[in-house]
């Protein structure tokens, strides 16, 4: 009786594994379709089906599993000691997300038991996704810190990211607004909200959460002054505001209905989130044919200023900088600019 059993098991199980496998390869076609053309698709798939031959496959299960509430225990420690660490809101938030889709995509599978394999195999699917290079690079970046402090304080035998190399981006040159940027930008602002905006960023060089952040009793309109309170790193500074920013500013303030503590609200009455700058900045884009970016009017001013001669040190202390070559990074230097120098210096 046993033997006949286990004949019929081997049956049922050489069956399931056969489906899995159909499935599996069914699934690659569909995303082979996306990305390469046919005859590249089907010599990848014959690959796959021969090298498949010897493994017996099986669906990993997503559902939820016992060891989610340890997995959730685990995270509020490692974020926890983020905290206090000194790491700020923004950082901890952005890896909690990562974590918590990481740990998504891997049915909840406990901490412990997540490797190598498992995290190269969630960065293929955020890449296969239709995310960006940068984003998958950061998504890594994001969750190595929980696997070095899981190895540090001895909870795991080996850090599953080790092994993974930092994903390389190709870099590009970002660039400063030209003058008739500027000029452009300017013209297609259709409120007191935008002009203000364009203005306090272009002369300050704020970052777009320590402008949702500042309130008006921070600014100085006599000594056009800006006081940042709590910017990157906990850090307070000084920042300042040109006569024009002023004059666009006082007269946002004057057509906004809504006072409020902070210098720029919502068209409800409540604090401006970045996420909101952000849409507005979108919209200010489709109409120009712009590239609009928060960062971008740092990087702009950043620039302006070195052309004229504002030591690099200061620019630095300006935009809130703890190294210099991060600052240098905001300097776009054209090639003409190069050339000329180099012209003046071997005459």
């Amino acid at each position: 009786m046993d033997v006949f059993y286990h004949a019929y098991l081997r049956v049922v199980k050489g069956r399931y594994f056969f489906m899995a496998k159909e499935l599996f390869i069914q699934a690659v076609k569909a995303k082979l379709a996306d990305v390469v053309d046919a005859s590249t698709a089907e010599k990848v798939i014959d690959i796959v089906t021969l090298e498949l031959k010897d493994y017996d496959l099986a669906k990993r299960s997503t559902e939820l599993v016992p060891y989610d509430d340890e997995n959730q225990k685990v995270i509020k420690s490692f974020l926890g000691c983020l905290m206090v660490e000194g790491k700020s809101k923004g950082t901890i938030r952005q890896y909690k997300y990562s974590l918590k889709w990481l740990f998504e995509f891997l049915g909840n599978r406990k901490y412990s038991e997540i490797t190598t394999a498992d995290i190269m195999a969630w960065l293929a699917h955020l890449k296969l996704s239709g995310a960006k290079s940068t984003s998958v690079r950061n998504q890594r970046s994001n969750v190595s810190p929980f696997f070095t402090w899981l190895y540090n304080n001895r909870m795991i035998e080996r850090n599953p990211i080790d092994p993974i190399k930092p994903i390389k981006v190709p870099s590009e040159e970002k660039r400063a607004f030209s003058s008739e940027e500027i000029d452009t930008i300017r013209t297609i602002c259709k409120s007191p909200y935008e002009r203000a905006l364009v203005e306090v960023l272009l002369s300050s060089g704020l970052r777009i959460n320590e402008l949702a952040n500042l309130k008006t009793q921070d600014v100085d309109f006599d000594k056009l002054t800006v006081h940042v309170k709590n910017g990157k790193g906990g850090k307070d500074r000084t920042a300042f505001i040109t006569p024009v920013a002023k004059k666009y500013i006082l007269q946002y303030l004057d057509w906004n209905k809504h006072k409020s503590e902070y210098l720029f609200t919502t068209r409800l009455g409540g604090k401006y989130c970045t996420n909101g700058f952000g849409y507005t900045m979108r919209e200010m884009s489709k109409m120009c044919g712009i590239h609009i970016h928060p960062h971008r009017f740092r990087r702009t001013l950043a620039t302006d200023l070195a052309r004229k001669g504002m030591p690099i040190q200061e620019i630095k202390k300006l935009l809130g900088h703890s190294k210099i070559s991060t600052t240098q990074k905001y300097i776009e230097t054209s090639t003409e600019k190069v050339e000329a120098s180099y012209r003046q210096y071997v005459a």
